[in-house]
């Protein structure tokens, strides 16, 4: 018998034996997941951009295991390349694949991802992590849309269709297109399309009829709302226009989407203040009421700053240092804080330049300025408990240990033996910066987020934040340094206003919302004030290396090049090879449930420490957390047969999931193993 009568199902004669019928492939499901994919692409394009188009080699391979073109072992070789490819197609620098530089690429990807999750965010700009993120989330989903549609039955078909959908139906629920009606019709064109069985001569022209109806039925439904409201919009907080220079410590009340607030053209990047707080009032800090002398800034030079208004409704200017003058802008007025007012405020890409004087130092020049004394740096230097202490007649405060007595055991007590022990054993300023910044940064006792809780008006915020939540956003971590620096007796204070903001052309800069920041001035005789960003990178904020004198060295991922496409696939086929081994290594030598959790386990961990000891600090991480402890020290002392965690990570991380959420747990997770190991818990 014939190939082509094998194929056709026929034989030679009656008693020929019967074949299979082939199936017929699935073309009409191909170009649904055509349809699907370009309508997913328009519908980030605003966000996402140009480099969405880097995602056309995964489609294709996509389209190609639909129509049976490519087998799917073959296509699973496509997918491994692709974990890389993503990255450096995305921009992300080469040496964040590197395997000892995962654990932070996974941050920053998780992140990128996070960030893409705000409904009508604005385009993203600088930032390679939310679109590799992209790249590697469409990709991996249009290959597991494409190896479902191949297979027969219906919960298979339904699945393929819910994954190829899902990159437009997510862009519909954050509302990232600006009108839905079309979305709408690529989605029921697409699943006239998938169910069509084949049979295109009807299927093409109702799919046609279908998605001409949709989309005229939206319009005249809603022509003036979006006809699938899937997000209440009433229910949003409003959108950032304004900065709030005043320090609340509680929830943020505005959303931020990355939208541009100002455009900065300046010599060099600066963390841009509006507005100076210089007074600890025991809750927070405030703006004086009277505000002292200012102090000489020897190592400053006058430099001109240009700025474009674009969302930004503050009347505030915006500065690199102590302003000198403004010009282009109307009526200026002088306000508390170091600050100047333009009356009218300014519309909507009006322009002003600013003249102010800038310390310009390097940290070899500071390393020898002592802490200073002298009655001209009380003002910065005082907090709100000693001055209250000091200025009391009442014969009842009585002062033991340079604190009244009875403080020791309360958190304004363990405030002040921190700052204490910070500043210890030398007489440097900048050492004693160095060690705040690095207690607040790099120890792991504290957490950037932005989920806290409203502090009634008779609660301490920053106190609570440095001995009691260890968790906080940019204005607890520089009240906290503040507060520290100033009980060890260096002049200092918070500066309200933006961070540096992302390169946007030839020394300009785009300062978006997610760049409302707030961080501290130090004062050094001989010099003047010098800026320190004591915020985990964590933040949403880009603060430019150059500005933190501090700042480590090749931290983050927005730097670098990519790779040339030339040399893409082969590298991305090597990594990924060689990633595969790495993991199986790393899976066989994992450290145990004890070891990760003494990692993760706030505070100073001693030798003889056991994990019931433990407890209460694990408990501040979560419920979850605390109950895995608990489970595995019963395991190892316990005797009633409760059986140690088989995967020690997976457990670990399932706890911080259920405490803390997929994006931040897996996030702690990753520090947690990154960190270097402690002495192992008993």
């Amino acid at each position: 018998m014939s190939a082509w009568t094998a194929r056709r199902g026929r034989g030679s004669g009656p008693s020929a034996p019967s074949r299979p019928t082939a199936p017929a492939r699935p073309v009409h499901r191909g170009i649904a997941l055509g349809v699907l994919s370009a309508a997913g692409a328009a519908a980030w394009w605003p966000v996402l951009g140009a480099g969405l188009l880097w995602a056309i080699p995964m489609a294709l391979v996509a389209l190609a295991l639909t129509l049976g073109r490519l087998r799917v072992r073959t296509g699973v070789l496509f997918l491994l390349a692709w974990i890389p490819m993503a990255l450096l197609l995305a921009g992300v620098p080469a040496s964040s694949l590197k395997p000892g530089a995962w654990n932070a690429s996974s941050v920053f990807l998780f992140d990128g991802l996070d960030s893409l999750t705000v409904p009508g965010r604005e385009p993203v700009a600088g930032d390679p992590w939310p679109l590799a993120g992209a790249l590697l989330v469409g990709g991996a989903g249009a290959w597991l849309a494409a190896a479902f549609a191949r297979r027969r039955g219906r919960t298979t078909a339904i699945a393929a269709f819910g994954l190829a959908a899902l990159p437009l139906v997510t862009a519909l629920l954050l509302e990232q297109p600006g009108d839905a009606s079309w979305p709408g019709a690529a989605v029921l064109a697409a699943g006239v399309l998938w169910a069509a069985r084949g049979r295109l001569r009807t299927a093409i022209p109702a799919t046609a009829a279908v998605a001409l109806v949709a989309a005229i039925g939206g319009q005249a439904l809603g022509p003036q709302d979006r006809w699938l409201p899937f997000v209440d919009a009433a229910g949003r907080p409003p959108a950032f226009s304004r900065l709030d220079t005043t320090q609340s410590y509680g929830p943020l009340t505005d959303r931020r989407t990355g939208a541009t607030m100002l455009e900065v053209t300046a010599d060099r990047p600066a963390l841009w203040r509006m507005q100076v707080l210089q007074r600890f009032d025991g809750r927070g800090w405030t703006m004086s009421v009277r505000p002292p002398d200012p102090l000489p800034e020897p190592a400053a030079t006058s430099t001109t700053t240009k700025v474009r208004v674009k969302g930004l409704r503050n009347a505030l200017v915006v500065a690199p240092g102590r302003i000198t003058g403004v010009d282009g802008a109307g009526a200026v007025t002088p306000e508390w804080g170091e600050a100047r007012r333009l009356q009218p405020a300014p519309r909507r890409d009006q322009t002003y330049e600013v003249t102010s004087d800038v310390v310009d130092v390097t940290p070899a020049q500071l390393e020898d300025v002592q802490i200073p004394t002298g009655e001209q740096y009380e003002p910065f230097t005082r907090f709100w408990p000693r001055q209250n202490a000091r200025r009391s007649r009442r014969p009842a405060v009585e002062m033991a240990d340079g604190m009244p007595r009875g403080w020791r055991a309360t958190p304004w007590g363990r405030t002040l033996q921190l700052a204490r022990k910070l500043s210890r054993g030398t007489t440097s300023q900048l050492e004693v910066v160095r060690r705040v910044q690095a207690h607040l940064v790099e120890s792991g006792e504290y957490r950037y987020t932005t989920d806290v809780a409203e502090y009634p008006m008779g609660d301490a915020p920053v106190v609570d934040f440095l001995v009691e939540s260890r968790e906080g956003y940019c204005q607890h971590f520089a009240g906290g340094a503040a507060l520290l620096l100033r009980l060890a007796g260096i002049p200092t204070r918070v500066v309200t206003g933006f961070a540096t903001g992302v390169p946007a052309g030839d020394r300009t800069y785009e300062v978006r919302d997610r760049d409302a920041h707030a961080w501290i001035e130090v004062y050094f005789p001989g010099y003047g004030w010098v800026p320190f960003n004591p915020t985990p990178l964590d933040a949403e904020a880009a603060v430019d290396a150059e500005v933190d004198l501090l700042a480590t060295a090749g931290a983050g991922g927005t730097g670098g090049a990519g790779l040339p496409p030339a040399v893409l696939a082969p590298l991305a086929l090597l990594l990924a090879g060689g990633g595969a081994i790495v993991l199986r290594r790393r899976r066989r030598g994992g450290a145990p449930v004890g070891d990760l959790l003494v990692r993760l386990a706030p505070g100073p961990v001693g030798p003889a420490t056991t994990l019931a000891a433990l407890r209460p600090r694990l408990a501040e991480i979560g419920p979850a957390v605390a109950e895995l402890a608990d489970r595995e020290e019963r395991a190892r002392f316990g005797g009633d047969g409760a059986p140690a965690a088989a995967h020690p990570r997976l457990a670990v991380w399932r706890a911080l999931v259920r405490d803390r959420g997929a994006v931040r747990g897996t996030a702690l997770l990753l520090r947690g193993v990154r960190r270097q190991p402690r002495a192992a818990a008993r």
